[in-house]
């Protein structure tokens, strides 16, 4: 024959004197080794090559693979595979450079689950990512801070042989982190996280990849998975090469960078789908350190190895969260079950039931528990109707309600066959979640928490996120911040607009605020323009991680504060404070919930100038650019018929400041403040961080709404600490406790560094005995405001 040509399994055939063997751990990306390019698939064709040479080939590369899958190891894996990566590592190196001229734009920024984008510019912005609209460059003329721009929520996988290529653990935000390498079922596994890779490529929710059907088809047809499924047939199921998977996923999305991992996931389907082997992947997660390494004297810095003759303290708490899914096509109820009330009461015998909130279908919510507590679900329009039952036990703090575990076999193919393509998906996405929970569980010590893939944090902390470690208890950590304090109050304060934050606007208040600022609480003004203050961040707990900050702010910032809390300034109107980090059922809200009995009001970053700075030292404080903590422009490029201006979209990392005020014998039990957010959100969005406030002191007294230190302590506050119960520690039982004091600040982190909810930042506000408590919330966001 003339020229050459592929055999079964995809493999060039050699010269008859030119030996160079093409298995699936060899690629060839020349013209030369393999021929011309075929025009439907990229293969190329080779010269004559013989027969039996080729088929002793084959039987070795079959033995080899063989003995991988028998041995089931993931090292013998990488090695098999690490040949594949090599040659077309060389060519994605050379496809990243075009895209990096402009020959293939960013994928478009999309709000969490852009509901409040009308139809027709979701629609444009699908199509545009496609390559669909007339430009055809994917990148468009959109907005949006860097970090949700780019945010990849399979960013911390890795599905190629070696991990040469996987985000790096860097020194700056996140110790601990080990190398986890989990294991998947094929099926669903390939296409829940197909989806999740298209997903972030396009810059959409997982319900929206699909969209265009015409296009990408859907979830049960995607047309890139029927082409490998074509292809992988043609070649008698003896797998793909890595760079016929490529040209298939860019034959589909043409204008769109497409993530190497991506490939090599599609890679493994390719080779085990006729094999029986399961998908195989690594990411980073945080393993905890030894309670002995969290005690260090102040000038031995050196890390200390573990000494496991020094126990934990055990706890008194014993509460934790809990999770729970609903896997029903239908919202559910989840009521709180108490029992009886006991007698002596006037509902004496009557149950005592709480509406913990609507489970959406195919979702989740949690509350914090104790064991022994009893949960069940009920239809929404039927309280009485127990659909499940359980009562919790710390073994199993994630419950799942199954319609169709309990059916037959036939029936529950019958149910399935009447699921939408959407819901079919989400109980994929909730099976590869629990497969993935055990492999972390088993590792790590910890009950995975969060929805997977979640990118643990350095994976994208290039993008502006940080955390500061926390290897011992008193471990400090050096700030310096250019946002003095405010030791007078200008003569107006007025509510900052848009126009206030561009840069000529920005340096004329600047110059205005000069002489009320200083670096000093001792001293006014006479700052010089570089002028910058010191803050020190000392660790207080190392699991979870907290930390604390002296003198964060200043008196007059403080009394600013409880003016606007106590009325004095501004309109914000306090009311009782929920319990809740997302909307909660309507029901639920107007439920007194004792758990909580302080009230509270919202005031945004541009309420006036002296909240605007106080919320960039907190940005200073936390190390993130303060630029992420204010909404940025965006445009669809194709602007509705009577716009004037790009849309604008609340994409901020920061919720409104929560001010707070909490009276004599009122309290805040042990919660949490992260909450759980929708399975196929592509943003995953959590609170990520928590800095508290206090404004308030111990001693001190508010009267007539002035802050003062009491002489005698008589009638100052007494009470009121935070506890974070379960704090880790060799000595205290009742975990860490930090005592308010006026202008101080606590900073704790809501997720561990591998981006899991961290269980163990429960934390109470301790009854106020005597006085009055005024404290303030900060919440930041990853990536993104919910």
């Amino acid at each position: 024959m003339a020229g050459g040509e592929r055999d079964g399994s995809g493999c060039c055939r050699e010269e008859e004197m030119d030996l160079q063997p093409c298995t699936t751990e060899h690629y060839s990306d020349s013209e030369d080794d393999c021929g011309e390019e075929d025009a439907e698939r990229g293969v190329g064709v080779v010269g004559e090559l013989k027969q039996h040479l080729l088929a002793v080939l084959v039987a070795v590369v079959a033995a080899v693979a063989f003995h991988a899958n028998l041995q089931g190891g993931f090292g013998a894996w990488r090695e098999e595979l690490a040949k594949d990566w090599r040659d077309v590592k060389n060519r994605w190196e050379a496809a990243k450079d075009i895209h990096a001229d402009g020959g293939v734009g960013e994928a478009p920024y999309a709000a969490p689950s852009m509901d409040a984008i009308p139809a027709s510019q979701r629609r444009r912005v699908l199509e545009r990512a496609l390559g669909k609209s007339s430009g055809g460059s994917g990148k468009g003329n959109v907005g949006g801070h860097t970090r949700a721009r780019n945010f990849q929520r399979t960013g911390g996988l890795s599905f190629c042989p070696t991990n040469a290529d996987a985000p790096p653990v860097t020194e700056r935000s996140n110790d601990k982190l080990v190398e986890l390498e989990f294991i998947l079922p094929l099926k669903p596994s390939v296409r829940v996280l197909h989806s999740y890779y298209l997903a972030d490529a396009l810059g959409v929710d997982s319900s929206m990849v699909y969209e265009d059907v015409n296009y990408l088809g859907s979830y049960e047809s995607d047309k890139i998975m029927n082409e490998v499924d074509e292809l992988l047939a043609a070649n008698e199921g003896e797998g793909l090469m890595l760079d016929q998977i490529e040209s298939i996923v860019r034959s589909h999305l043409p204008s769109i960078p497409v993530d190497r991992q991506h490939l090599c996931l599609l890679h493994q389907y390719s080779l085990n789908k006729y094999s029986g082997r399961s998908i195989r992947g690594t990411t980073k997660v945080y393993k905890e350190p030894h309670v002995s390494t969290f005690y260090r004297s102040k000038h031995d810095t050196a890390e200390r190895e573990p000494n496991y003759g020094m126990p934990p303290a055990s706890l008194t708490f014993t509460g934790y969260a809990m999770k729970f899914v609903n896997l029903s096509p239908q919202p559910l109820n989840l009521y709180w079950d108490g029992g009886r009330i006991a007698s002596g009461s006037s509902r004496a015998g009557e149950m005592h039931t709480v509406l913990v909130g609507t489970v959406p279908a195919f979702e989740s919510i949690g509350t914090a528990s104790f064991p022994g507590h009893s949960f069940y679900l009920a239809p929404t329009y039927d309280k009485e109707h127990q659909l499940k039952r359980w009562a919790a036990t710390e073994d199993e703090p994630i419950l799942y309600y199954d319609p169709l575990e309990d059916l037959p076999s036939k029936e529950q193919r019958e149910r399935l066959a009447k699921l939408t393509a959407k819901q079919r998906f989400a109980r994929d996405a909730w099976a590869v979640d629990r497969t993935f929970g055990r492999d972390y569980l088993i590792k790590t010590g910890r009950v995975w928490l969060a929805n997977f893939p979640q990118p643990y944090v350095s994976a994208n902390e290039e993008l502006g996120l940080h955390m500061w470690q926390a290897d011992y208890i008193g471990q400090t950590h050096t700030i310096q911040t250019s946002n003095l304090y405010f030791t007078s109050l200008p003569q107006s304060l007025e509510r900052l607009t848009r126009d206030d934050y561009l840069p000529e606007a920005e340096e004329r208040r600047r110059l205005e605020r000069k002489p009320l600022q200083s670096s000093s609480l001792k001293q006014k003004g006479a700052n010089s323009d570089d002028a910058t203050m010191q803050l020190n961040l000392k660790v207080r707990s190392v699991a979870p991680r907290v930390l604390e900050a002296k003198k964060f702010l200043s008196p007059t910032e403080v009394q600013h504060l409880i003016d606007l809390a106590s009325g004095v300034k501004g309109d914000v109107q306090m009311k009782h404070s929920t319990v809740s980090a997302s909307n909660a059922n309507v029901e639920a809200r107007a439920t007194k919930d004792d758990a909580r009995s302080s009230s509270g009001g919202w005031i945004h970053r541009e309420q006036d100038a002296i909240v605007d700075t106080i919320f960039r030292r907190v940005a200073d404080l936390l190390s993130i650019d303060e630029n992420l903590m204010r909404d940025q422009p965006r445009d669809y490029s194709e602007a509705q018929e009577g716009e004037k201006e790009p849309l604008h979209t609340h994409d901020r990392i920061v919720e409104a400041m929560q001010l707070l005020r909490y009276g004599p014998g009122e309290e805040y039990s042990a919660h949490h403040d992260f909450a759980y957010p929708s399975i196929e959100n592509r943003y995953q969005p959590k609170r990520y961080a928590t800095v508290l406030l206090y404004l308030t002191g111990e001693g001190d007294v508010v009267e007539n709404g002035v802050r003062r230190s009491s002489t005698n302590g008589g009638n100052g506050l007494k009470g009121g600490e935070t506890t974070f119960p379960r704090a880790v520690t060799a000595d205290f039982h009742d975990g860490v406790k930090i005592n308010p004091h006026s202008g101080n600040a606590v900073v704790f982190y809501n997720v561990l560094p591998d981006g899991n909810m961290d269980d163990l930042s429960q934390h109470a506000g301790g009854k106020v005995e005597k006085g009055v408590k005024y404290a303030a919330n900060v919440w930041i966001w990853d990536p993104i405001s919910n």
